[in-house]
């Protein structure tokens, strides 16, 4: 197996709610990689986690081979510019256009601007600012934005949540392109629809650990039969 984003008995807690219960997963970072589960199952805690943006509170969190969760916030900053994590919403800046959002980010040998808004299909909205297109366009964008850091993966928190399902169908088309580029997508996602078309395989957690690991399809049948 290639890089992953490595977890090994990872325990969280929020209050008296056990949310990671010893979760135990190497999540590649290459395809697309669906991590599913119900809702409050911890899917974005455990992809929080595995950028340094929550703390375990035991467990071992390796990402490209160095230790999330013992590393300093300097050292984090490093590793999230390799791999971004695209919240659920598109935290684009609302008085830039959406060329200017993206070309926030940037990284040594990153693509220009211009290559990214092409490679994403944003060349007729460039120059509007997010209040003046749809929520598809602006996550696509913040997507764009975090091209923008060469990065060796990405991990996507719910993209598709809120969308109709044109928006939706656009923004899990953008996720595959991604991923032709050879930038791994991590993508907490509900959307089966997309996970049938687009994932390379599926993390399913389940109470707090990991309940499957695998090809979407056997996963699909196995829900198609206990729904």
């Amino acid at each position: 197996m290639g890089e992953v984003l490595h977890f090994a008995n990872v325990r969280r807690a929020f209050g008296d709610h056990q949310v990671l219960r010893g979760l135990s997963v190497d999540l590649p970072l290459d395809g697309v990689t669906f991590v599913v589960g119900k809702s409050g199952g911890g899917k974005s805690v455990l992809c929080r986690i595995g950028v340094g943006l929550l703390k375990p509170d035991s467990g071992e969190v390796t990402l490209l081979g160095e230790r999330v969760d013992l590393a300093p916030e300097r050292r984090l900053n490093d590793l999230r510019a390799k791999v971004p994590y695209v919240v659920q919403g598109h935290a684009l800046l609302d008085w830039m256009t959406l060329e200017e959002n993206v070309a926030l980010a940037t990284a040594p040998n990153a693509p220009s601007v211009d290559e990214v808004i092409e490679r994403i299909g944003l060349n007729d909205f460039r120059t509007r600012k997010p209040s003046e297109v749809g929520p598809g366009l602006r996550k696509r964008a913040a997507i764009a934005r975090a091209l923008r850091l060469a990065p060796r993966a990405m991990i996507l928190d719910e993209p598709t949540t809120g969308l109709d399902r044109q928006a939706a169908d656009l923004v899990n088309a953008t996720i595959a392109q991604v991923a032709t580029l050879g930038v791994g997508v991590i993508a907490v996602s509900h959307d089966y629809r997309a996970l049938e078309a687009i994932a390379s395989r599926v993390v399913e957690v389940r109470e707090g650990v990991v309940g499957y690991v695998g090809a979407p399809g056997p996963f699909l049948q196995r829900e198609a039969h206990d729904g």
